[in-house]
């Protein structure tokens, strides 16, 4: 069976990202007897302005938004959520985290092959539970929920493991102009940008595997 590699570049705090990994999860379902695939976490900050405590929620979408009572941004992000299974609490989050940390447990997951399961897991924390994943603290108790070792996390947390290679990837998809998350990168050279409907997925990998296969004949 043939294989694909897809390459999710992603941040926690991203609600499209949850929406594109759950339409993607259903388009891999759709195609699990047809390809096998790989995924791989890599690292975006959509706020590399916030510092390492984190903002208040509330003032940073005053600021953004302004202070109107206008229609919530987060209202369609909400009913999609709905129609795809993923319960989003846009209310519960008090402060926008700094992702930075969160990104380097997610590379620190590659090694136990836990990358896809604490993604998940962040994601529920963050925008379900409204969890503040900016703090060592809650990003133990995610990681052990997963499988991680707790002690080993928290140790490798209070390290800088980690953080020079995540900032090195960081930079290296800024060099290649990927300015908005979710991207997939499909066997390195192949792009899909935004959260995507299932059928798109499908047809779009279908096609991938296609053109991989004629090449190699």
């Amino acid at each position: 069976m043939d294989t694909l590699k897809i390459d999710i570049v992603s941040d926690i705090v991203c609600p499209w990202c949850v929406i594109g990994f759950q339409n993607l999860k259903a388009a891999m379902d759709e195609l699990q007897s047809e390809l096998k695939f790989e995924i791989f976490w890599k690292p975006y900050e959509l706020h590399p302005e916030i510092p390492q405590e984190g903002y208040d929620k509330k003032l940073y979408m005053q600021q953004k938004f302004g202070s109107s009572n206008t229609r919530s941004p987060y209202e369609e992000i909400t009913k999609v959520g709905e129609s795809i299974g993923f319960e989003f609490n846009f209310s519960k989050t008090k402060r926008i985290p700094n992702t930075f940390m969160a990104h380097r447990l997610l590379w620190k997951a590659e090694q136990c092959n836990l990358q896809t399961e604490l993604s998940e897991a962040l994601f529920k924390a963050y925008f379900t539970d409204g969890l503040d994943i900016g703090t060592k603290e809650i990003l133990s108790n995610i990681s052990h929920s997963v499988g991680m070792n707790k002690e080993n996390t928290i140790s490798f947390l209070e390290s800088k493991e980690g953080g020079q290679e995540v900032a090195d990837l960081e930079l290296d998809f800024i060099e290649r102009s990927i300015g908005a998350v979710p991207t997939y990168f499909i066997n390195d050279k192949y792009i899909i940008q935004g959260g995507q409907e299932p059928e798109t997925f499908v047809s779009f990998l279908r096609k991938i595997i296609q053109k991989e296969n004629a090449a190699h004949k």
